[in-house]
C-alpha cells in the first residue's frame, strides 16, 4: 500500500472483538483469511470499553485500546503481519456515544468537578433542565425504586477507598462531587480533617487537564492519614437517611429510578438506552479529543479506513465528515453506517466512499423474492391474523408507542429547545408538542440532513411528505402543523431566525432516527410477519419483491453514485442469518403450499397452546412467527437439538418482548414467555408435527442454497464492496443477537477450504462429489467464496470502475439473473438462477443473451471450463456443474 493513495477493498471480512475473540485470535486465523482471498479486516470498535462488553459500542476511553481485546503491541504486531500478506484495516469507530459508567472518567470529571472539568461541554447534557431537581445536574438513571425508598433500605450510601469518596449504589459507585466535601466538613469532623478536606475543595478547581487532578487526587488519598476517622463521619451520615439525603442534594448528579427516564432525562441517549450518553460531536474541543488517538494509529498507518457507527445520531453529520476528512486526508477510505429508506439516496456532497451496505442487503433479497407469491402469502396472513393492523398503521402506532412511552423525556426537551430558541410565535406549549409529536412520527425517513434555509431539495421534499402525511392524523392542532410547516420551509431573509431554525431542526433530526429504528426496527419487525424475510435492517416488508429491471437499476445507480460502498447481507445487527432470509424467500415461490402447511401445523401444535391471562400462549400470530423461524433456522442435517431448541427458545423470547405486544422488556411477563418457550419444546418432540415440518423443510432447502449461492455471487460481483460477517462462509441460519454473536469455528473452516484446496488441484470430479455430499455444511459457498475473492483480487479495477451491462433472456425473462461487468479489455459475465421452483433442472430452450460486442471465448473460473459462446449462453450449460456461473473473456 503507497503512501498517499487510498487502499480499496477487494473484499471486507467483518470481526467482533471481545474477551473470547481477541487481537490474538484474529492473528491466528489471517492466514485463513488471506487463503480465503480477504483483503481487508472490518473491525469492531477496538477503543477502551464498558468490561465484559461484548460489542465495543460503549466506549469509556477513546484514547487506548480496550485491554479485554489486547495491548497496543498486539496490534501493531497484527498490524505488521497484515503489511506483510498485504492486507489492511477498516476501523468501526463511534462518535455518537460513550458509556455512561464509572469506568468513563471523562464523564466522572464532570460529576465530580462539573464546570470545572475540562469536560463539562463534553457529552450532550441539559444542564439548565426546566425540572427544578435536574437543574445544574445529571440525571443518573440506575435505581430499582425511588430514591427516597433505596436510602431508607440502606441500598445507596457514601464509601471510602483508595480513590477517593464515591455515593455507592450496589456494584455502581460514582464520585462525591465537590459540595459533597462541603457536607463533610460540617458533618461532625476533626478539625485536622477539615483543614485538609479544604485544601482538597480549593485544589479541584485548580486542575485544567483531567491526568494531573486524578494524580493530584491519588496521591492524596494514598497519603490520607486519617482514614478511620473520615470512616466514622461517612458512618454517621449512611445510619442517618435525612443526612444521607442532604449530602445526595449537593451532588452534581442525581439518581433516578430507571423508569423515570422514559418521560423525564436530561442527557441525550444512544436510542433509549439509559447506559450510552451521547457527545457534542458538533464542538470541536471534542472532535479533537475523541480522534486524537485514532489519529495516532492512522499515521502509525495501523487503520486504512473508517466505518462511522450510527451518523444519524450526531447534529451536523455533514460537518462531522468534512471534519473527519480533514483529519485523515482525501487517502483514508471512509464509509457510514446508514438506512436508507425506499428510494432515498445518500446526499451526493458527504466525502465519503459510501455505506455499510444495508441497501444492498435489502435489493438482492427483493430480488430473490417472488412478488406475485408474495402477495399471496400477505392476503392469507391477514385472513390467519385479521386483527393485526396493516404494516403503515403498524408503524404509526409503534412510533406513537416508542414516542409517549419512552421518549416523553426526550419530547419534552425538544420542545423546550423550541421555545428556548423563540420559535413558538403564540401557541401553547401542549399544542405545538403534540404538533412537533406527529411531525416526527410522519418523517418518511429516519432524518434529514438541515444546513441552511431554504432546505435543500431531497429535505425538503421528505419534510413536506412529513406535513402531508401529519395532515391525514385525525387531531385537533391543524393550525399549528401549519406553522411548523410555513417554519420550516421558510426562505426568510432574516439571517438570525435562519439559524435558529436550522438549529432546531438539526436536534429534531436527533431524535426521528431513533424514534424510527425503535418503533420499526425494534417493534415492528417483531409483529408483522407475512414474510419475515423482509423484516430486516435496510428492507421493509411493505415491499415484497421487485423485478429484475428494477434490481438493475438499483445496481447502476449504484455504479454510478457509491461503487466503493460495502455489499453487506449479514451484519452484526441484521435480524437472522443471510441465508436464512432466501429460505423464507423460497415461500414465496411456493405460496399454496405454505398455506396448506401453515393451516396443518397451527392444528397439529394446537393443543400445546395455553391460556395465560385471558389469552392463547403463544398467540396465532406469535405461532406463524415460530413457523417460519423453524423454516428459517432449521439446521441443516434436518436434526432437531437441545441446543437448537434453547437458541430458539432466547430468541422467541426477545422476539416476544421486542414486539411489546404480550410481554415486555419493562414488564416481563414470565408465564407468557414461558408457556412459549414450552410450546416450542413440546412441538420439536412431536413426531407428527416435525414429520410434516421437515418433509416440507427438504424441499425449502433444496432451492434456497442455490439462492444462497446466487445471492452470494451476486455480492462479490455488482457494484460495490464485498463484505463477510464472520464465520458467514459456510450457511448462515443465525437468529438476531446475540444468537448471531456467538464464537466461530475457525479450525473447521480453515480444514474445509484446505481440503477443497488440495481437491480443485488434484482432481475436480473428486471436488464436485466432495461439495455435493458436503452440501449440508455449505461447502459449496466456500468454494465459490474463495474462487471469486481471488479472482476479484486480481481483477479489482473490473468490478470499481467496471460497467455494470444487465443481459436479456430468452425463453423466460425471471429464469435467472445475468450482468456484465466490463473495463478496458475485461470482460466478466455472471449468471445466478431464479424462480427455481419451477425452472430448477428445467433450463432446456432458455438463454441468456450476450450484446453483438461481446467476446466469443470465455473461461469459467468456478469449473475452468473453456466455452465458445456466440450471442447465446445457455443455462443448461452455464449450470451444467455449478449453481451459478462466473465467467471471464479470453
Amino acid at each position: 500500500m503507497s503512501d498517499n493513495i487510498m487502499h480499496i477493498p477487494s473484499s471486507t471480512y467483518r470481526i467482533q472483538f471481545n474477551k473470547d475473540f481477541t487481537f490474538k485470535n484474529l492473528l491466528e486465523i489471517l492466514p485463513y483469511l488471506e487463503s480465503l482471498g480477504i483483503s481487508t479486516i472490518y473491525a469492531s470498535p477496538i477503543l477502551h470499553s464498558t468490561p465484559g462488553s461484548m460489542h465495543g459500542y460503549d466506549v469509556t476511553d477513546p484514547h487506548s485500546i480496550d485491554p479485554e481485546i489486547g495491548t497496543e503491541a498486539e496490534l501493531y504486531k497484527l498490524a505488521a503481519e497484515l503489511q506483510i500478506r498485504k492486507m489492511a484495516w477498516i476501523q468501526d469507530i463511534v462518535p455518537n456515544h460513550m458509556a455512561f459508567s464509572p469506568d468513563n472518567h471523562r464523564l466522572m470529571d464532570v460529576l465530580e468537578r462539573r464546570e470545572d472539568s475540562p469536560y463539562y461541554e463534553y457529552f450532550d447534557i441539559d444542564w439548565h433542565h426546566q425540572t427544578t431537581s435536574l437543574t445544574g445536574k445529571v440525571m443518573i438513571p440506575i435505581l430499582g425504586n425511588i430514591l427516597d425508598d433505596c436510602v431508607a433500605n440502606g441500598e445507596v450510601k457514601i464509601v471510602l477507598s483508595q480513590h477517593g469518596v464515591f455515593v455507592n449504589y450496589f456494584e455502581n459507585f460514582y464520585p462525591l462531587s465537590i459540595p459533597g466535601y462541603e457536607m463533610l466538613i460540617h458533618a461532625d469532623a476533626s478539625q485536622t480533617i477539615r483543614l485538609v478536606l479544604k485544601e482538597f475543595i480549593k485544589m479541584s478547581t485548580a486542575y485544567e487537564d483531567l491526568e494531573g487532578w486524578e494524580n493530584y487526587k491519588r496521591n492524596f488519598f494514598d497519603g490520607f492519614g486519617f482514614k478511620d476517622v473520615l470512616q466514622q463521619v461517612l458512618d454517621g451520615i449512611n445510619s442517618n437517611p435525612r443526612m444521607l439525603m442532604d449530602v445526595l442534594a449537593t451532588q452534581f448528579y442525581r439518581l433516578q429510578f430507571w423508569k423515570i427516564s422514559e418521560q423525564e432525562i436530561n442527557y441525550r441517549r444512544f436510542f433509549t438506552v439509559n447506559s450510552l450518553i451521547c457527545l457534542q460531536m458538533e464542538r470541536d474541543d471534542v472532535f479533537n479529543d475523541y480522534h486524537k488517538y485514532l489519529k495516532t494509529l492512522w499515521e502509525a498507518k495501523i487503520i486504512q479506513g473508517f466505518r462511522i457507527d450510527h451518523i444519524d445520531g450526531l447534529n451536523n453529520p455533514t460537518a462531522y465528515i468534512g471534519k473527519l476528512r480533514k483529519l485523515f486526508g482525501s487517502d483514508a477510505y471512509i464509509i457510514a453506517e446508514k438506512i436508507l429508506e425506499g428510494n432515498e439516496a445518500l446526499p451526493q456532497h458527504w466525502d465519503i466512499e459510501g455505506t455499510s451496505g444495508y441497501e444492498f442487503l435489502a435489493h438482492v433479497s427483493q430480488l430473490f423474492t417472488d412478488r406475485h407469491g408474495a402477495r399471496q402469502i400477505l392476503g392469507f396472513y391477514h385472513t390467519l391474523v385479521p386483527h393485526i393492523s396493516t404494516y403503515r398503521e403498524l408503524v404509526s402506532q409503534n412510533k406513537q408507542l416508542i414516542l409517549e412511552k419512552h421518549m416523553g423525556g426526550e419530547w419534552d426537551n425538544l420542545v423546550s429547545h423550541f421555545f428556548l430558541l423563540d420559535l413558538q410565535s403564540d401557541f401553547k406549549r401542549e399544542r405545538i408538542k403534540t404538533a412537533l409529536g406527529i411531525l416526527m412520527m410522519s418523517l418518511p425517513v429516519y432524518r434529514i440532513y438541515p444546513e441552511t434555509l431554504p432546505l435543500a431539495l431531497d429535505d425538503r421534499r421528505y419534510i413536506e411528505e412529513a406535513f402531508v402525511a401529519a395532515s391525514s392524523v385525525v387531531s385537533d392542532v391543524s393550525n399549528e402543523l401549519d406553522y411548523l410547516r410555513s417554519l420550516f420551509l421558510s426562505d426568510t431573509e432574516n439571517a438570525d431566525e435562519r439559524r435558529r431554525i436550522v438549529t432546531f431542526l438539526r436536534r429534531m433530526m436527533q431524535f426521528t432516527g431513533p424514534l424510527t429504528a425503535k418503533g420499526v426496527e425494534d417493534t415492528t419487525f417483531y409483529i408483522y410477519s407475512p414474510l419475515l424475510s423482509h423484516d430486516e435492517v435496510g428492507d421493509s416488508p411493505s415491499t415484497l419483491g421487485i423485478s429484475i429491471q428494477k434490481f438493475h437499476e438499483k445496481m447502476h445507480a449504484r455504479q454510478r453514485f457509491t461503487p466503493l460502498s460495502l455489499n453487506a447481507t449479514a451484519t452484526h445487527d441484521t435480524k437472522r442469518g443471510e441465508d436464512s432470509r432466501l429460505r423464507l424467500n423460497i415461500i414465496s415461490e411456493l405460496p399454496e403450499e405454505w398455506q396448506q402447511k401453515v393451516a396443518e401445523w397451527l392444528s397439529l401444535t394446537k393443543k400445546y397452546q395455553i391460556i395465560v391471562d385471558g389469552k392463547e400462549a403463544p398467540d396465532v400470530n406469535e405461532c406463524y412467527f415460530i413457523f417460519q423461524s423453524l423454516v428459517g433456522g432449521f439446521p441443516e442435517t434436518f436434526e432437531v437439538t437441545e441446543e437448537f431448541i434453547s437458541r430458539l427458545k432466547a430468541y422467541m423470547t426477545k422476539v416476544g418482548r421486542e414486539a411489546k405486544v404480550n410481554t415486555s422488556w419493562e414488564k416481563p411477563n414470565e408465564a407468557y414467555e414461558n408457556a412459549c418457550a414450552e410450546f416450542i419444546q413440546r412441538i420439536l418432540n412431536d413426531e407428527a408435527f416435525l414429520s410434516s415440518f421437515i418433509s416440507f423443510q427438504k424441499i425449502i432447502t433444496k432451492y434456497s442454497n442455490v439462492y444462497a449461492l446466487g445471492q452470494t455471487l451476486i455480492k462479490m460481483t455488482a457494484p460495490g464492496i464485498p463484505d463477510f460477517y464472520q464465520g458467514n462462509t459456510l450457511w448462515d441460519l443465525s437468529f438476531v443477537d446475540p444468537d448471531n454473536r456467538r464464537a466461530v469455528d475457525y479450525s473447521i473452516r480453515q480444514n474445509y477450504l484446505q481440503q477443497i484446496a488440495n481437491l480443485e488441484l488434484e482432481n475436480k470430479e473428486d471436488l464436485w462429489k466432495y461439495l455435493h455430499k458436503e452440501c449440508g455444511t455449505g461447502l459449496q459457498k466456500m468454494f465459490l467464496t474463495w474462487k471469486t475473492l481471488h479472482f476479484r483480487k486480481e481483477n479489482n479495477d473490473v468490478f470499481v470502475h467496471g460497467a455494470y451491462l444487465p443481459l436479456m433472456l430468452f425463453g423466460s425473462e425471471r429464469s435467472a439473473i445475468a450482468y456484465m461487468r466490463h473495463h478496458e479489455k475485461k470482460w466478466v459475465l455472471v449468471v445466478a438462477a431464479l424462480n427455481v421452483v419451477r425452472f430448477l433442472d428445467r433450463w432446456d430452450a432458455m438463454a441468456v443473451m450476450l450484446p453483438d460486442h461481446a467476446p466469443r471465448h470465455w473461461r469459467n473460473i468456478l469449473t475452468g471450463e473453456n466455452l465458445l459462446i456466440d450471442r447465446q449462453f445457455s443455462l443448461t450449460a452455464a449450470f451444467s456443474k455449478f449453481p451459478v456461473a462466473l465467467l471471464v473473456s479470453e
